[in-house]
C-alpha cells in the first residue's frame, strides 16, 4: 500500500472510531453538568417547574450522546446559562 492509501485507511479507521469515543464521554459530561448547575441553583430562588425542565432537557441531551445523535455540550451550556440569568433575578 502507498504512503496515502494508509493515510486514508487510517483516517478513516479514526472517523469510524469518533462516535465511539465520544459516546463513552457522556457519562463524564452529564455528571459535570450535574455539578456545574447544583451549584447554581439557590434554594428557593427557581420554580420547581423549572428545575424540572432543565433536569429533563438535560437528560435528553445525555440520551441523544448515548445514541450517537447529538454532542449535548452545547445543550448543557445552555440550560446552565439559562439557570444562571433565572437565578440572578
Amino acid at each position: 500500500m502507498t504512503k496515502t492509501a494508509l493515510s486514508v485507511a487510517a483516517a478513516a479507521l479514526l472517523a469510524g472510531m469518533a462516535p465511539a469515543v465520544a459516546a463513552k464521554d457522556c457519562a463524564g459530561g452529564y455528571e459535570a453538568f450535574m455539578m456545574n448547575i447544583s451549584s447554581i441553583i439557590p434554594k428557593g430562588k427557581i420554580p420547581g417547574a423549572d428545575l424540572a425542565s432543565a433536569m429533563q432537557k438535560g437528560l435528553d441531551a445525555y440520551n441523544s450522546c448515548v445514541a450517537d445523535d447529538a454532542a449535548p455540550r452545547d445543550v448543557w451550556l445552555q440550560i446552565e446559562k439559562d439557570l444562571h440569568a433565572k437565578a440572578e433575578r
